[in-house]
């Protein structure tokens, strides 16, 4: 999954990872960037660098949740708008680069920050660790909502919304969507849509997901 790491004393996303699969595009030059996605009860935008501390109140909200279900030992208890300012910073550099891209999930409802949706290139290691061939895939997609969100069934609206998102505007073909063993809403929203398992990481204690995007 991509995970929230300590990297240089503050916590960041994996987005940071240095070595990644080339094998499968993961973005060129020529293509354009989906700017958002909506539906009648969530909107999927770029993150923006006013978000911050809408952001920061949103995960810390559920931060006890988040944290027993993402297995990305995120959001610690310890967690600072500092540390939080840092991680947007990094995000917004991501997206400059187009190294990775981060997307805020509103509840459109209550105009509040539920959620984020991640898409990064995978890491190297996943091909390493012998579990998945990761230069299969054009990217890792991994998100997170609010405890009142998913009490409030968003991550059905949300799921149906990222992969018909996903065929429509983005250039891929092949996606890993990477989960923790224990997060049990996730992993029955991926088991009952068309994706595929292909494989699991008991060192990471985490499960893999193939979703194929193919265009006629």
């Amino acid at each position: 999954m991509n995970r929230l790491l300590a990297c240089c004393g503050i916590v960041i996303v994996s987005l940071c990872w240095g070595s990644f699969v080339n094998a499968a595009e993961f973005w060129q030059s020529g293509w354009s960037t989906p700017q958002k996605a909506e539906s009648s009860s969530l909107l999927v935008r770029p993150i923006e660098a006013a978000d911050a501390e809408r952001l920061f109140h949103s995960y810390m909200g559920s931060q006890r949740y988040l944290y027993s279900q993402l297995g990305w030992s995120w959001p610690s208890e310890k967690s600072s708008l500092e540390q939080n300012q840092s991680m947007v910073k990094l995000h917004l550099k991501q997206w400059q680069q187009k190294t990775a891209f981060t997307y805020l999930v509103i509840d459109r409802e209550r105009d509040m920050v539920v959620g984020a949706v991640y898409f990064v290139p995978v890491p190297e290691q996943r091909g390493q660790s012998g579990t998945i061939q990761g230069s299969k895939f054009n990217a890792e997609i991994t998100w997170w909502l609010t405890e009142p969100a998913v009490n409030a069934s968003l991550h059905n609206d949300l799921f149906q919304l990222l992969v018909d998102w996903l065929r429509s505007s983005w250039p891929w073909q092949q996606v890993l969507f990477p989960v923790a063993d224990n997060n049990r809403v996730t992993i029955s929203l991926l088991e009952s849509s068309s994706a595929r398992f292909v494989g699991q990481n008991r060192d990471t204690q985490e499960r893999f997901y193939s979703y194929t995007l193919a265009r006629k």
